[in-house]
C-alpha cells in the first residue's frame, strides 16, 4: 500500500492500474522517450542548420551555371557576359532573383502539407497510435530531403525548380511541423501536468543547441567545399531518425489518463465512445461512400473540442501571433548590418559580428530553458504555491511582457550594445511558446492531445507563411524612411506580442482544488 501511494504521488500518469506499469518501469519509460525524442529533434535541426548555408551556395552556383555565367568547373566562361565592374557574376540581380524564387517556393511547398494535413494526422495519432504516424512522418521527411539533393546532384539534366516537389513527399506524414508535433505529443502523454513544461523545455533546448552548434560548424566545413556539409547534414538527419524507430507506444498512457479524467469528471470510464450528438455508430459493413462519410464525420467530431473550448482557441491564437513575431529575427543580421554599417566589405569582422549575434541569441535561449525557467518553476511551486496550469499561466504572462520589452529595445536600439541587451531580454521571453503549449495541453482530455498539437502545428505553419512577406515588406518601408523606422519589423513584432499577452490575460484558469503537494490535478476546461 505504501508503494502504491508513492507511485501515485511520483508517477501520476503512468503508475495506473490500467497500464500495469510499475514505478521503476514508468520512470525508465519517461527517460527513454525524452532521450530519444531529444536526439531526434537535435539531429534533425542540427542537420538542417548544417545544410542550410551550403544548400543556398549550391543552388546559387547551379543557377549561375545555367545562365551561362559559370562553367562546370566553377569559373566564368570566356563567352559569358560579365558585369562591367568586375563583381561576382553570381551576385547579379538575375541570379539572386531566381535564387530567391527557388528558395521561397521551396519553403512554401514544404510547409503546405503541415497546414492541410497536421490535423488529420493528429486525429489518426489519437486513433491508430503515435508510432505509425511518426513513422510516416520520418518517411516523408527523408524522401523529401533526398529528393532535393538528388535534383541538385543531377542539375545538369534536371531543372532546379524540381526541388519544389519536396512538398509532395511531405504529404506522407503531414510535413515537418506535424512530425515534430507527434514527438511532442509522446512527451506530453508520458509526463504529468507538473512535469510537462520542464520536459518540453528540454526538447526546445535541443533546437537552440542545434542552432548554436550548426551555424559555425557549417561555416567551417564550407571551406572544404559546399557538398561536404550538405551531405553530412543528410547523414545526421538519417542517424537522428533511427532511435525514433524504437520508441515505445504512448497512446495507452493517454487512454489511461482519459479514464482517470472521466472518473474525476463523474463519468463512467466504461461508457462506449460516442460522438458529439450522443449517438453511437452502429457496427456492420458499409459501402465505400458510407465509410468516407463516416470518417469525415468522425474527423469533425474529433476536432470540435478545439473550437468549442474558449481557452484552447485563445492559446492557439496566441501561439500563432507569437510565431509570427519570432520570425522577425530572420532579418536580424540584415537589420544590424544596415543600421550599424557592418558592411560586407569588412569581411571577417562582419562575419564575426554576425556569428556573435547568432551565438548570443542561442546561448541566452539555452540558458533560459535550462537555468532561468527551471529556477522560476521551483520558486513558483515552493514559495508561490503555483502548480500545473496556473504556473504555466503566470509564466506565459511574464514571458509575454518580457518579449514585448525585448522587441521594442531591439527596434529602437541606437547603438549595438543596446541591441545586444534587447536580444538578451528577448531570449529570456522565449519561454512563451513552451509554457503556452503546456497550458493548452491542460485544457483538453489526455487522449486528444495529438489533435490539439496538430492544430498548434497548423497555426505555426500559417505564422511562418505570413511572417516572411510581412516583415520583408515592413523592412523595405523602414529602409525607405530610414533612422528609427528601420526597426519597424521589430516594433510590429512587439505590437503583436502585446495582442498575444492581452489575450493570455483574458484566459480563465480555475484554481486547483487539490493539496499543493499533489502532482496530478483534474483538468477543468
Amino acid at each position: 500500500m505504501v508503494a502504491e501511494t508513492a507511485a501515485d504521488e511520483t508517477q501520476p500518469l503512468l503508475a495506473n492500474a490500467s497500464t500495469g506499469a510499475t514505478p521503476g518501469r514508468s520512470k525508465s519509460k519517461k527517460l527513454m522517450i525524452l532521450l530519444m525524442c531529444s536526439i531526434f529533434v537535435l539531429a534533425v535541426d542540427f542537420g538542417n542548420d548544417i545544410g542550410l548555408a551550403p544548400e543556398t551556395a549550391i543552388f546559387e552556383q547551379i543557377i549561375c551555371r545555367n545562365q551561362g555565367l559559370l562553367s562546370s568547373g566553377g569559373e566564368s566562361p570566356p563567352t559569358a557576359t560579365l558585369p562591367v565592374d568586375g563583381s561576382d557574376p553570381c551576385k547579379s540581380e538575375a541570379v539572386q532573383g531566381e535564387l530567391a524564387l527557388v528558395l521561397g517556393y521551396k519553403s512554401m511547398f514544404e510547409v503546405l502539407p503541415s497546414i492541410f494535413l497536421s490535423l488529420p494526422y493528429g486525429v489518426l495519432s489519437d486513433h491508430w497510435g503515435r508510432k505509425p504516424v511518426i513513422y510516416l512522418g520520418i518517411t516523408g521527411l527523408l524522401l523529401g530531403e533526398l529528393w532535393v539533393r538528388l535534383v541538385a546532384l543531377f542539375s545538369n539534366v534536371l531543372p532546379l525548380r524540381l526541388v519544389w516537389m519536396t512538398g509532395l513527399f511531405r504529404i506522407i506524414g503531414g510535413g515537418d511541423q506535424a512530425l515534430v508535433s507527434i514527438a511532442l505529443v509522446m512527451v506530453a502523454d508520458i509526463f504529468s501536468e507538473e512535469e510537462r513544461s520542464t520536459a518540453l523545455f528540454g526538447l526546445q533546448s535541443c533546437v537552440i543547441l542545434a542552432e548554436v552548434l550548426g551555424t559555425p560548424i557549417s561555416a567551417w566545413l564550407m571551406q572544404y567545399g559546399n557538398w561536404l556539409p550538405y551531405i553530412l547534414g543528410t547523414i545526421v538527419i538519417i542517424a537522428g531518425c533511427t532511435p525514433v524507430l524504437f520508441l515505445p507506444e504512448t497512446l495507452e498512457e493517454a487512454k489511461a489518463n482519459k479514464a482517470q479524467y472521466r472518473r474525476e469528471a463523474g463519468q463512467e470510464a466504461s461508457e462506449p465512445p460516442r460522438r458529439s450528438n450522443g449517438q453511437v455508430e452502429p457496427a456492420g459493413k458499409q459501402s465505400a461512400l458510407q465509410e468516407i462519410i463516416f470518417r469525415a464525420r468522425e474527423f469533425k467530431d474529433s476536432t470540435q473540442f478545439i473550437w468549442r473550448n474558449y481557452n484552447v482557441c485563445v492559446v492557439i491564437f496566441c501561439l500563432l501571433v507569437s510565431v509570427i513575431s519570432r520570425q522577425s529575427s530572420a532579418i536580424l543580421l540584415q537589420f544590424a548590418s544596415k543600421k550599424f554599417n557592418w558592411s560586407i566589405a569588412k569581411g571577417l569582422l562582419t562575419f564575426l559580428q554576425a556569428s556573435l549575434l547568432i551565438s548570443l541569441r542561442g546561448i541566452f535561449n539555452l540558458a533560459n530553458y535550462l537555468v532561468i525557467i527551471p529556477a522560476l518553476t521551483f520558486v513558483a511551486a515552493k514559495y508561490l504555491k503555483l502548480h500545473g496550469k496556473r504556473r504555466d499561466y503566470r509564466l506565459s504572462q511574464g514571458s509575454g511582457l518580457v518579449s514585448i520589452i525585448g522587441f521594442l529595445t531591439i527596434g529602437l536600439a541606437p547603438v549595438p550594445a543596446l541591441l545586444i541587451c534587447g536580444l538578451v531580454i528577448l531570449s529570456t521571453g522565449s519561454a512563451f511558446l513552451v509554457t503556452a503549449r503546456s497550458l493548452a495541453t491542460a485544457f483538453v482530455p489526455p487522449d486528444q492531445v495529438g489533435t490539439l498539437y496538430s492544430a498548434i502545428a497548423i497555426s505555426q505553419s500559417l505564422g511562418i507563411l505570413i511572417s516572411g512577406p510581412l516583415f520583408a515588406y515592413l523592412f523595405r518601408i523602414g529602409l525607405h524612411f530610414g533612422g528609427v523606422w528601420m526597426g519597424l519589423p521589430f516594433l510590429q513584432a512587439g505590437l503583436l506580442y502585446v495582442i498575444a499577452t492581452i489575450a493570455i490575460w483574458c484566459i480563465q484558469v480555475p484554481r486547483d482544488a487539490q493539496d499543493e503537494n499533489e502532482e496530478e490535478e483534474p483538468l477543468i476546461s
